[in-house]
């Protein structure tokens, strides 16, 4: 973003947002200040410890309500689109829910809070009883002027808030907690904070590590799931809530829509949808499918179009060191060349260790041997822009213990093409590889 770019945004956020959102605010009688609000942002792990957090108030008996990427939750499986291609819902709408679960009871809520919406004051009127920063990495460098702009932007949460989270093992800690001016807990895996992961265990059916004497176990084979958790965990005792709530909560880890959502076939491979769409995400996601998988892994991503170009190298590096075989393909295009989006991801790629296959299909069963056998010595990746020949494509290479895993849409119902958006559902193109798969098997 250029520097006179920069300059308009700040006006623009002044002069027309923080007016604007002031007032919508004030016509809803600012229901903000009548519930507790918890904030979470961070560049990934906000939806899914936001969800982890909403269940275990729920379990602990509180009337919870939770609003993130996803939608809004509360009560009796209430539920609210917060629309299309948003992490922070639009102020009127942001608004207009706070003040559906207030008239329905609910005394806390859960928000995922983005940099974007801070920026932009759309919780202008919010205070939040506690606020945690997940991570920081990076993304929307189409916005900031630089990774230091966008960290200081989320800490922008903590002026507005009574109780701070951070993750020390984050880079962005030393940037961070000097601005603070709250009280502070940390968290960690690799350095001595308030809440340090030890004696951490992962098998592919479960993983088990300890904080401050406390035993946790939990389903989701995920090792970033300990972020999550620690988290969680960090509100949850700032809040004087009883921690069995979270033990119970997180052994049978709350499933979230687009997250790690596996999508059942018969073929004794995995095929999982998740939302990983920053170079962080993706290799936070494919460290720990390595740590638990015998096969190969076959990811299916892509790249948005108008947001930040710079992170598509960085993605496409990340996954030729992680991954097996790769398929790039289409995220949502918007008005940028598929071909441009797809060429940037590829720059990313060291070619000197990887093996680039120009084909749209595969034929037959000796196509995919030789496939293979390229993969077992190197990565290879593919081409393709249309999204359900690559979901096609990743099955029929897919062999038993294998994974494959679609990156980048979760679970977004529409994919953004020009100006027009499309049905779309991760889940819905699996199947219908799938299908295909089982009656015409190569």
């Amino acid at each position: 973003m250029s520097l006179k770019s920069i300059n308009f945004q700040k006006i623009k956020n002044i002069f027309w947002h923080y007016p604007k959102n002031y007032f919508i605010s004030l016509r809803h009688h600012f229901p903000a200040k009548k519930l507790k609000l918890i904030g979470i942002t961070g560049t990934d792990g906000k939806t899914t410890t936001c969800i982890l957090v909403y269940e275990t108030l729920k379990k602990a008996g509180i009337k919870a309500g939770v609003i993130t990427t996803i939608g809004a939750k509360y009560g009796d499986n209430q539920e609210i689109s917060t629309g299309l291609h948003m992490t922070s819902p639009d102020p009127e709408l942001f608004q207009k829910i706070l003040d559906q679960m207030l008239s329905a009871g609910v005394t806390h809520v859960v928000c995922e809070v983005t940099a974007h919406g801070l920026d932009q004051y759309r919780f202008l009127g919010c205070h939040f009883i506690t606020a945690a920063i997940t991570n920081t990495s990076h993304e929307h460098l189409d916005y900031y002027q630089n990774m230091d702009e966008y960290i200081k932007s989320k800490a922008r949460i903590f002026d507005q808030s009574d109780f701070a989270i951070l993750n020390k093992d984050d880079s962005s800690y030393k940037i961070i907690k000097p601005l603070i001016k709250i009280p502070l807990s940390t968290y960690s895996v690799n350095s001595n904070s308030n809440y340090q992961a030890k004696n951490i265990k992962l098998t592919d059916k479960k993983l088990t590590f300890e904080v401050n004497n406390l035993s946790i176990t939990t389903d989701s084979s995920y090792y970033y799931q300990i972020n999550n958790i620690l988290v969680a965990l960090n509100i949850i005792d700032s809040l004087k809530i009883d921690q069995k709530f979270l033990l119970d909560t997180v052994k049978d880890f709350p499933e979230t829509k687009g997250r790690r959502e596996e999508v059942n076939n018969d073929f004794k491979f995995k095929t999982i949808v998740d939302f990983a769409h920053t170079p962080n995400a993706l290799e936070k996601t494919l460290l720990s499918l390595k740590k638990i998988t015998k096969g190969k892994i076959i990811i299916i991503f892509g790249a948005t179009g108008g947001r930040d170009q710079s992170k598509r190298p960085e993605m496409g590096k990340v996954v030729s060191l992680l991954s097996n075989i790769a398929i790039i393909t289409a995220d949502d295009t918007r008005n940028e060349d598929i071909k441009q989006i797809n060429q940037q991801i590829i720059n990313g790629i060291d070619s000197d260790n990887s093996r680039f296959v120009d084909i749209q299909n595969i034929e037959n069963n000796k196509q995919i041997q030789e496939i293979i056998k390229i993969a077992d010595k190197k990565f290879t990746y593919f081409d393709i822009p249309n999204r359900q020949d690559a979901f096609n494509l990743a099955i029929k290479l897919a062999q038993p213990n294998d994974v494959v895993i679609a990156c980048g849409k979760g679970h977004e119902n529409t994919i953004l093409h020009g100006n027009t958006e499309y049905p779309w559902s991760e889940t819905e193109a699996f199947r219908t590889a799938l299908k295909l798969k089982k009656y015409d098997p190569v």
